[in-house]
């Protein structure tokens, strides 16, 4: 962020506006109510899976990241109430290292997961969202899985 301010004119931009910290991604932040968890995901750039968990009720949000199709993220969501899956690709990547999850690579991670409802983010302007949602819903199984709409609410 700051070589970017920096081009634009405003290097200290970011350290204005934010008050920021590093944090140990093998811990546990406690933020009043809530515990936040993460765990690595691998990713073209360093990423992390986040889960947000309520002290007070229980409840368990799981957000994906961006990352390619692997176990951890299905070990982390286990049995999450929420779980917000990218599906960017119409078609697995080809060649090199992989990034992203397609869709029905996003329904079957919510289904191997037995989380409770899945939503599908980060839909590749590629794709058909029609098309990403049935082949979700398809390798999903049981699992409830739905298109991320704006503003949407979610009670946990």
């Amino acid at each position: 962020m700051r070589t970017i301010m920096t081009a634009w004119g405003m290097p200290a931009l970011v350290e204005q506006a934010f008050a920021s910290s590093e944090y140990d991604p093998e811990g546990t932040l406690r933020l009043g109510p809530l515990e936040v968890r993460f765990r690595a995901v691998p990713h073209f750039v360093p990423a992390y899976a986040v889960e947000i968990r309520s002290t007070v009720t229980g409840g368990r949000f799981v957000f994906g990241s961006d990352c390619a199709p692997n176990e951890d993220l299905v070990e982390f969501a286990t049995g999450a109430d929420l779980f917000f899956v990218e599906a960017t690709l119409p078609r697995p990547e080809r060649a090199g290292p992989r990034g992203h999850l397609t869709a029905a690579e996003a329904g079957d991670a919510a289904r191997r997961a037995g989380v409770a409802h899945a939503v599908l983010t980060h839909i590749s302007d590629e794709e058909d969202p029609v098309v990403a949602l049935e082949r979700a819903v398809e390798a999903a199984g049981d699992v409830p899985v739905e298109m991320a709409v704006l503003g949407a609410t979610y009670d946990l």
